[in-house]
């Protein structure tokens, strides 16, 4: 709760109330507390402020505001005003905030007057209750303005002095009240009468007490302070009365229904309910017991907070011991795996600089290769997976398979568009070569990749016109090579001249020279592998008594020793290179042979294939 208090000041000397707002005094005999060296000691923690005037020369600007209106020249006149507003120690309200509550009062009730005000927040006798001091020049330095409890013009006139009316103080209190209730602070009825207090003990007191407008206004203010100061730390009615008596040498005085307290320098004891309401024996005990269940109460509340904080803190360092620990744990494992990975790293590095340096020495190096293997050069291993570390890397046998069968794949996604346009596009009737284009096409579309190499792949397509040309051009050699010859043998020429000069050559008996000289022809003509290995098995020869050179001589094609007898061959008859040369020659006529013949055997038949075979082999 708020309560406000008015004190009249005839003290001369302004700067003695601030010099009281601002350092220590006792609060029974207002005598200020020296130190060890007899100085005054400032107080521990206040706020202070001037109005209308600065608070350091207060003094000095109230004397020449005085001189200038030539007023307070008397002993007996009113110097200062000094207004106190106190507020509850369970108010939550800051020195800043009560100091501009103490502002707002003055601008209402003190306009134009030059003011200081102090806010302490230790309150009377250690209450601890933030309270604020307002002392004001008497004189009004500027003009102020006109309120309703104002009688008279001198009461808001530049250079009249401020009379605290009862009016005056009724509002006063009315606007504390109102102010504090806004604010939300504990608040009591001001405007009560509560006790009744004796009119000339008061005024004896103030007049001995009071001069300098601060302290105690009487001894019932102070029976009725130490008594509500007491109560707190209390815990029954017995004690209030053994502490009053031991700690403050008081003279109380208990009966069945009542109390009466007498301090030391009193001659005659004052009873509680005279005090004014709350101080009575029925009261005081009722203000004890209620006092205590608080007490007790907010001891409980505190001792649940104090438990419940102390739970609340053992359970976040549990949670922060199991934080730490699954840290602790998560770093080893990082640690562990980074470890890994870079052991992986380093030995996938020198396996890529190993493929690396041996491709670039290489003569036919592939860039397509070298840029892979610069892509799988690791610098950061913690910025990939173990699986991507221990991804084997490709020789150059595996890319260039890898590398062949993707582009043979666009190369058959291309032959299968071509073979779709010349379905559609060209003609058989001005295109002869349609069919055998397609048929090109149709084998490079379904080729089989587990085979196909890089070079297969990189060979270009031939477009139609490519093709035709390449076949008109055999066409014409063929021709020019038959006109040479001058006649093309039929199938069934083909088989009785190569049937009936085996049968007859080889009946004769003649010699073996004579023999491999027939062989020499037979296999020259254009024969397929059909016609040639009846008509050699038709020879009468015991190859078994033959010459390694003699049965190189016979045999068209490598028997399966034929590294053998090429190597002794080689050692026993010294080949010079043009025989060598000659075999070979003779081997690859084969195998040329042998593919002609199955290619013409698939697309049109054995009959076919036997002419269109042995017209080839003529020509050529």
């Amino acid at each position: 709760m708020a309560i406000i208090k008015h004190i009249s000041v005839k003290n001369r000397f302004y700067s003695d109330a601030v010099e009281y707002l601002t350092c220590k005094f006792d609060e029974y005999t207002n005598k200020p507390i020296l130190d060890e060296k007899g100085r005054i000691q400032e107080r521990d923690s206040y706020l202070i402020d001037g109005v209308n005037c600065d608070a350091d020369t207060f003094g000095a600007e109230c004397i020449e505001t005085n001189r200038l209106y030539g007023k307070n020249n008397a002993v007996k006149d009113v110097k200062a005003h000094h207004y106190i507003i106190s507020f509850d120690p369970t108010d939550e309200i800051t020195m800043e905030q009560a100091m501009e509550f103490g502002k707002q009062w003055l601008s209402v009730f003190a306009p134009g007057h030059q003011a200081v005000l102090a806010v302490h927040p230790d309150g009377h006798n250690g209450s601890q209750n933030m309270h604020v001091h307002i002392v004001i020049n008497s004189v009004r330095k500027y003009e102020g303005r006109k309120e309703k409890w104002h009688d008279k013009p001198c009461e808001w006139k530049q250079g009249c002095k401020h009379k605290s009316t009862g009016k005056m103080m009724h509002n006063a209190k009315k606007w504390v009240m109102e102010s504090c209730i806004r604010h939300g602070f504990e608040q009591v009825d001001l405007l009560t009468k509560k006790h009744r207090d004796n009119y000339w003990v008061e005024k004896r007191l103030m007049n001995k007490n009071a001069s300098d407008g601060v302290g105690i206004t009487s001894n019932r203010e102070l029976i009725r302070n130490t008594i509500d100061k007491m109560l707190p730390a209390v815990d029954s009615f017995e004690q209030m009365v053994e502490c009053l008596k031991g700690i403050y040498g008081w003279n109380v005085r208990v009966t069945d229904k009542t109390v009466t307290f007498a301090t030391s320098d009193m001659k005659k004891g004052i009873r509680g309910n005279k005090l004014g309401d709350g101080y009575g024996k029925a009261e005081l005990v009722e203000r004890i017991a209620q006092i205590v269940t608080e007490r007790e109460a907010v001891n409980e509340a505190r001792r649940i907070a104090e438990e419940q904080a102390k739970a609340k803190a053992e359970a976040a360092a549990r949670e922060e011991a199991i934080r730490k620990k699954k840290q602790i744990e998560e770093e080893r494992k990082k640690a562990e795996i980074l470890s890994r990975k870079r052991k992986l790293a380093y030995e996938r590095n020198n396996i890529q600089h190993k493929y690396y340096s041996a491709e670039l020495d290489r003569p036919d190096w592939n860039r397509e290769y070298v840029e892979y293997l610069e892509t799988q050069f690791i610098r950061d291993a913690a910025l990939l997976s173990e699986e991507e570390l221990i991804a084997p890397i490709m020789t150059r046998e595996e890319f260039e398979k890898e590398q062949a069968v993707v582009l043979y794949r666009e190369k058959a996604n291309k032959a299968g568009e071509l073979w779709d346009k010349a379905l559609s596009e060209l003609s058989s009737v001005t295109h002869k070569w349609k069919w055998e284009y397609m048929d090109y096409l149709e084998e490079i579309r379904f080729n089989d990749l587990s085979n196909v190499t890089l070079y297969d792949a990189k060979e270009e397509i031939l477009s139609y016109e490519e093709f035709a040309g390449i076949k008109e051009e055999g066409m014409r050699e063929k021709e020019q090579e038959q006109e040479m010859a001058g006649y093309i043998l039929s199938d069934e020429e083909v088989d009785n001249t190569v049937t009936t000069k085996t049968v007859e050559e080889t009946t004769t008996s003649q010699s073996v020279d004579a023999a491999v000289k027939t062989i020499e022809e037979v296999i020259s003509e254009p024969l397929m592998a059909e016609t040639i290995k009846p008509a050699v098995e038709a020879i009468p020869i015991d190859f078994t008594k033959l010459t390694i050179e003699e049965r190189a001589t016979f045999l068209p094609v490598p028997t399966d020793d034929i590294k053998t007898e090429y190597d002794a061959y080689c050692d026993r008859m010294g080949y010079t290179t043009e025989k060598l040369a000659s075999i070979r020659y003779k081997m690859s006529l084969y195998d040329e042979f042998l593919e002609e013949y199955n290619y013409r055997k698939k697309h049109f038949g054995i009959s076919d294939a036997s002419r269109m075979v042995a017209v080839s082999e003529k020509s050529r």
